[in-house]
């Protein structure tokens, strides 16, 4: 008989839906709860050699002015090796939230945008983006976040921001997911003149987007047309040219929510999360998925 793709090791109780998650080290994983808590989880293995999840900290990120939880939207992880490494979130309170991932006491709030922040993520150590309902990016100083360092538009288009990714190495260099199913590719190296290139991958609602980790040229987004695509936005003559790579299920028919590349093999399989309940895993170059 053939071996399961994956065996649960561990679960612990979460409160409220889980919006968001990442693992900031080998032994933590921090969530962002409907609840507009920001969670941190240790990794742990008991006496017998089983893996365990256990609750370490736990802090309400986000509420609106008459004191009910807001949404935690999305979670970034600073991009540093510092023992002091600082998480983020956003939420549907209009505030960014950040503190050290060893100190959620020392968590910060501000208010910086009237509207539902929908993505938020470091292009560097000091620097935070969001995307917001509004279709705006804004760019914010970690050191001074009252103050908008800018703001980005189309336009040309009314967009909702779905979510944001910002490049692993050139910090000038940003992807949106937008309501409508495009993927917007932003060069932010002028912030008074940024240009913009929208590719037209979805069909509906990117709901995450993301730089592939072994070749940044390559965006991968999901969307509610229940598809991941990988986009191919750079060419020359060393690489293969610009387009889409659309990856799909035939017995998945909803929304594709999130997705993970893993890195650490050949071929750096994609695995994606649906709606549908499924685990989707991408087989080979070819476009399809297997479904779990």
């Amino acid at each position: 008989s053939s071996s399961p793709l994956a065996t649960l090791v561990a679960k612990v109780k979460h409160d409220g839906d889980v919006h968001d998650i990442a693992a900031p080290a080998s032994d933590i994983v921090a969530t962002a709860s409907s609840f507009g808590m920001i969670s941190i989880y240790n990794i742990g293995h008991t006496d017998n050699g089983d893996s365990s999840l256990s609750l370490r900290e736990a802090v309400t990120a986000h509420k609106f002015a008459n004191g009910e939880p807001a949404v935690a939207t999305s979670l970034s992880v600073q991009p540093t090796n510092s023992a002091d490494a600082e998480i983020a979130s956003c939420g549907e309170d209009g505030r960014i939230s950040y503190a050290p991932i060893l100190r959620l006491d020392a968590l910060q709030r501000h208010e910086v945008d009237s509207t539902v922040i929908t993505g938020v993520c470091w292009p560097m150590p000091t620097q935070l983006a969001i995307a917001t309902r509004a279709g705006q990016v804004k760019l914010f100083d970690r050191r001074a976040p009252a103050e908008v360092q800018a703001v980005f538009v189309d336009p040309s288009n009314t967009y909702e921001f779905e979510c944001i990714a910002a490049h692993p190495s050139q910090s000038f260099r940003l992807a949106t997911g937008t309501d409508t199913g495009a993927v917007l590719l932003w060069d932010i190296r002028n912030p008074k003149k940024p240009t913009m290139e929208a590719f037209n991958v979805h069909e509906s609602n990117v709901w995450s987007v993301g730089f592939h980790p072994s070749d940044a040229a390559k965006i991968v987004s999901c969307s509610e047309d229940a598809s991941l695509a990988v986009t191919q936005w750079v060419s020359d003559s060393d690489r293969q040219s610009r387009g889409v790579r659309h990856l799909s299920g035939f017995f998945n028919t909803l929304s594709v929510n999130c997705f993970d590349v893993c890195p650490f093999t050949r071929t750096s399989i994609i695995i994606a999360g649906s709606d549908s309940g499924n685990l989707l895993m991408e087989k080979t170059a070819a476009s399809d998925f297997a479904i779990y």
